[in-house]
């Protein structure tokens, strides 16, 4: 067992065989890959299957099976076996095949083919169905590929497909032979389950293959969820895709299904796709695009213009399905992103934060007021028959000390995938040793106050803030990994700012802390502590800073205070979050608006009450772009801006423009409501804590960022933050 990277040896999911892959994951502190074991060969089974475009058949299209690319995002991938023809009923028998390994990750495509033409062929049609690993197929294994089906493999993989379009002959799902790029991919296939029927060994399925899956029960040792993907969307896009695939085709910009599914869906360059598996990629991956030809027909009424994102490509390729489609369409989307929602009142109680660790597994602190407190960690690549948001561990119990009554409010995972969470009713701080829970610890820190917030740094340091109206605020920094009284040093809190509630550790090494609370007269700065030496300047614990007699501890002090953006000051700043290049975010709840600061600016303000409402926390993908959680009641939303470059600021996510549907703020889910927290996983999955109709969930926007390196810890130690595993 290798927990540093938050696996065990039971963590191997429905169709995600992880033989081998364990074994690539033999390093807590380097992203860097290592060989498995699972190198050899083996014999494939005979597999069968069929094609169909909506209702129809598919006859005479090329099927192929495929492993995943590696080397690189998008990377070729290898075939595997010899291509076949379907037949009459769209069927499909694979002969004699050999994988490169039990492990490898496969997925299978069938191009071209007559759709219920009478004559001809549709030169467009790319269909696919993600399948998992290749030593889960087996004699019995039965595929449906649709529009279902590859709709669910686009969200869930595309992160991973290639970057080229334009090419049927280019399209390819990969990802870089390192460790966490690898967990990536093979926790993404893994999620593909929790949307779609599409192969008979997906467990979570009652209904036929090819359609959509509804709700499904996980079940794992920590208790019991349930999984409620956005079925009626995912039938939406695949409703859209069927419009072309049914039809004799088309190209980019002709008034044809294809042509114009084609011109809606073009690339920032205006390179168009060329099949449907490549619209569907980039649906995902540009949710709002606003590259559209606005020239086609559109079902919305008066759409803003000019605005930004614009709604007029949505509405024309929502335009496109035919008034009798062959999935259950769902209404008018406001933009294409994908979401899976995770119930249940006992293992997600009032979920107020979280975190990912290495595995992609995701750490959810449960508030709950004074009741009911716990720690769930919801797996990220499933454990024996179960599926990523399985619950696998739900302790009450940490060192010895309930916190079911101390109310935890921040966590923070170390590179050896311990969790540090904090409590503000005791003034005790936590470490949950996730490998051996009997080692874990509780300690009272010598500071007192209410620790409230936490940073963990590249060298396992671990930081937490204390919040105090009464009394002089500190920060106490406990040394390499180690929660005890013999490794605390212990700082006062630059005067000016006396509650500080969450806190970052940028890229180069400065702890950035932030005040959330509108009461303390604090919640107008952000303050940023450097210098500080306590790694290495003590001998007798607790250390104590030079302000109260030890020289040998120096810090300064900088403090943000404003900003130039279309919010010049700071208002409310919650959670804070590292960028690349030594950048801080922050979002302010009352503000409407995200700042970016360094510690030579006085910061830049992005955003305004058309594109954020109430953010509270927020995280940094691995291409740099900002994600806020807004705190507002269902349906609530995340918000995406980018974050490096040349257009840092730009809004990604949809603006209000006042006109409905499309008066909406973010990415608006029915299953989000008074976010509470926010984490973005190595697959590029986003995870909201979110007080579902009062009895708390988790969601999921499926492949809607870049993947990150996590924990944030991992991505310092390694110069990743912002970066891509």
């Amino acid at each position: 067992m290798n927990r540093c990277l938050g696996m065990t040896s039971t963590k191997i999911g429905v169709g995600v065989l992880l033989l081998g892959v364990a074994a690539l994951m033999t390093g807590c502190t380097t992203n860097q890959f290592v060989s498995g074991t699972d190198t050899l060969p083996v014999s494939g089974a005979a597999i069968q299957g069929m094609v169909h475009g909506g209702q129809n058949p598919v006859v005479g299209a090329t099927v192929q099976l495929w492993a995943v690319g590696s080397g690189s995002y998008g990377a070729a991938a290898t075939k595997v076996g010899s291509s076949v023809q379907t037949l009459a009923g769209g069927t499909f028998t694979l002969g004699a095949y050999t994988c490169p390994s039990s492990s490898a990750l496969t997925y299978i495509t069938a191009s071209g083919g007559n759709p219920g033409l009478g004559t001809g062929a549709n030169p467009n049609i790319m269909l696919a169905t993600a399948l998992g690993a290749c030593g889960t197929l087996n004699a019995g294994t039965f595929i449906m590929m649709n529009e279902v089906t590859t709709a669910a493999a686009a969200y869930a993989l595309g992160q991973y497909f290639t970057t080229t379009f334009g090419s049927a002959s280019s399209d390819s799902f990969g990802a870089p032979a390192t460790a966490q790029a690898q967990t990536g991919i093979t926790n993404a296939f893994a999620t593909v389950n929790n949307l779609v029927c599409g192969v008979s060994t997906n467990t979570l399925c009652t209904s036929a293959t090819g359609n959509a899956l509804t709700t499904a029960t996980l079940t794992g040792s920590a208790g019991t969820v349930t999984v409620t993907p956005e079925s009626a969307k995912l039938n939406t896009i695949a409703d859209i895709l069927a419009a072309c695939v049914n039809s004799a085709g088309g190209t980019a910009g002709d008034p044809s299904a294809c042509g114009q599914l084609f011109a809606e869906v073009a690339t920032t360059s205006g390179t168009p796709p060329t099949d449907t598996l490549q619209a569907a990629v980039y649906m995902s991956l540009n949710p709002t695009s606003t590259n559209g030809n606005s020239t086609f027909p559109s079902a919305c009424t008066a759409p803003p213009s000019p605005a930004l994102p614009t709604p007029n490509n949505l509405c024309a390729l929502y335009n496109l399905i035919s008034s009798t489609p062959p999935f259950t369409a769902g209404s008018q989307p406001t933009d294409w992103t994908l979401g899976i929602q995770y119930t249940n009142a006992t293992v997600l109680n009032d979920p107020q934060n979280m975190a990912a660790d290495a595995s992609g597994n995701i750490w959810v602190i449960n508030h709950n007021g004074t009741t009911s407190a716990s720690l769930t960690e919801l797996i990220g690549s499933g454990g024996g028959t179960a599926q990523p948001g399985t619950p696998q561990v739900n302790v009450s119990t940490i060192g010895g000390q309930s916190i079911s009554i101390i109310q935890p409010r921040n966590e923070a995972i170390d590179t050896n995938g311990n969790v540090f969470l904090d409590t503000t009713s005791s003034s005790r701080v936590l470490e949950y040793n996730a490998t051996t829970p009997a080692n874990s610890v509780s300690l009272s820190p010598a500071g007192g106050g209410s620790p409230y917030g936490i940073a963990i740094d590249g060298n396992n340091n671990v930081f937490y803030t204390h919040e105090s109206s009464s009394a002089t605020a500190t920060v106490e920094e406990f040394l390499n990994d180690t929660l005890s009284a013999t490794s605390e040093v212990e700082y006062a809190v630059d005067a000016t700012s006396n509650q500080p509630e969450y806190a970052a550790i940028d890229t180069s090494g400065n702890l950035w802390m932030a005040n959330g609370s509108a009461t303390s007269g604090d919640e107008t700065n952000i303050l940023q502590m450097s210098g500080y030496n306590g790694s290495t300047a003590c001998t007798v614990f607790p250390c104590v800073a030079s302000t109260t007699g030890d020289t040998t501890l120096t810090q300064t002090y900088t403090q943000i205070t404003g900003g130039t953006g279309s919010v010049p000051t700071l208002s409310e700043p919650w959670a804070v979050a590292a960028g690349p290049g030594g950048v801080v975010w922050t979002a302010n709840v009352t503000g409407n608006a995200v700042t970016r600061m360094t510690s030579t600016t006085a910061g830049v303000n992005y955003g305004s009450a058309t594109s954020l409402n109430k953010p509270e926390f927020i995280a940094v993908d691995g291409a740099g772009n900002v994600w806020a959680v807004n705190n507002t009641s269902s349906p609530g939303s995340v918000s995406e801006f980018v974050g490096t470059g040349s257009g840092v600021g730009t809004v990604l996510s949809p603006l209000n423009t006042g006109n409905s549907p499309f008066n909406v703020i973010g990415f608006s889910h029915a299953g989000i409501a008074t976010g509470e927290g926010i984490a973005i996983d190595p697959s590029g999955n986003v995870w909201v804590a979110s007080q579902v109709a009062s009895t708390g969930g988790v969601f999921e926007l499926v492949g809607a960022a870049a993947p990150t390196v996590t924990p944030i810890s991992l991505a310092l130690k390694n110069g990743s933050i912002g970066a891509k595993p």
